[in-house]
């Protein structure tokens, strides 16, 4: 075999993801039909509903249908392709449609553009699972203990626990729901995913309230995709069988893309799933009396509830405070624990350059 396609971090990940069945009912890299019917109808066809196309990228232009290619990732041939279709996309309107804007400031917006448009589809084979050898990795994990996920709230995360997080926790924990934390993976981290792990198990080891949680991790792209990243998760959940989704104010979002809670509304529409969504609050930050509650539906304890006094916890600040080594305001944001563990680790922190 001469032909081959090399595979960007992202489409390796999703080709993995094909091959183990995460992506149901999609079974291989979408054709240029599917593609239309998803940014039109959020459908794969006229029953499968869908919001993101999984796309592969051929790099170059390819006359050869019919004709089996090898998928390079980083240069080891980790499956073939046998190529049935070969088409382009609107850019313009496949990135307004999907992520709400054409401005190459988002990131998976401006890698669309700068790559080439010469797409393909085609049966798949992957040569193996290429993340069995992750203890954390939740579809290792669902082959050999599936209660684990049967039974769960997911909570869904990039980002070292903070003060936000916590109260969503907690409120799902004290709801009588078991939590599992799902760590995810990308080509591109704002920290490092083994490291968030670990930040987790310190706080399960040393708060009470998180003493029966389950960690897991699973690979997606970061697409920031809003809304439609926030249904892909939960079909990739799906798939592993959990029973609840939390959903949180701007999930998967990017800058003021998506208004507030658009992550949440998508699934008044798109109800296929068994997966049970759980809508959360926006976490606020009182300055005056440190209590954190969730607009709308609680008061802080001083119930001043003055603009200046209210602060929302927001994960990309926290990392910059990080970053600056400043923890005289970013412990504001994080628990004493979780304080601890970012002091004995920053200098790990602060040279990850995900």
């Amino acid at each position: 075999m001469k032909y081959s396609i090399n595979l960007d971090d992202a489409e390796f990940i999703n080709l993995v993801n094909l091959s183990l069945g995460l992506y149901k009912p999609l079974k291989g890299f979408n054709s240029k039909k599917e593609v239309e019917n998803i940014i039109s109808h959020k459908k794969i066809d006229k029953k499968k509903q869908w919001t993101v196309p999984i796309l592969l990228n051929a790099k170059k232009k390819i006359n050869l249908l019919n004709k089996e290619y090898f998928l390079i990732y980083k240069k080891n041939k980790v499956g073939i392709i046998k190529v049935k279709s070969l088409f382009k996309i609107d850019k313009k309107k496949f990135c307004k449609k999907i992520f709400n804007t054409n401005s190459i400031n988002h990131p998976t917006v401006r890698h669309i553009y700068n790559s080439s448009n010469n797409y393909v589809c085609g049966d798949i084979t992957v040569f193996k699972n290429y993340f069995k050898d992750d203890k954390n990795f939740g579809y290792n994990i669902y082959r050999f203990n599936n209660k684990i996920f049967s039974n769960s709230a997911v909570f869904t995360t990039r980002n070292i626990c903070h003060l936000g997080h916590e109260h969503i926790h907690k409120k799902i924990i004290k709801s009588n729901k078991k939590l599992l934390v799902c760590i995810i993976q990308s080509e591109k981290n704002k920290f490092d995913p083994d490291l968030v792990i670990k930040s987790y198990k310190q706080l399960k080891n040393k708060k009470k309230i998180y003493k029966n949680i389950q960690i897991i991790k699973i690979y997606l792209p970061l697409l920031m995709a809003g809304p439609k990243e926030a249904f892909l998760q939960a079909v990739y959940l799906n798939n592993l069988n959990c029973k609840y989704f939390v959903v949180g104010r701007d999930h998967a979002g990017f800058n003021d893309n998506y208004r507030k809670y658009e992550s949440q509304k998508i699934f008044n529409k798109l109800n296929s799933l068994k997966i049970k969504i759980i809508k959360t609050n926006e976490p606020l930050l009182c300055k005056n009396c440190k209590t954190v509650y969730f607009s709308n539906t609680e008061k802080c304890r001083c119930k001043l509830n003055l603009n200046r006094l209210i602060s929302s916890i927001d994960g990309k600040f926290i990392k910059k405070l990080l970053l600056q080594n400043n923890f005289a305001k970013v412990s504001k944001f994080l628990s004493s624990e979780v304080v601890s563990f970012c002091l004995e680790n920053i200098k790990q922190i602060q040279k990850f350059k995900g």
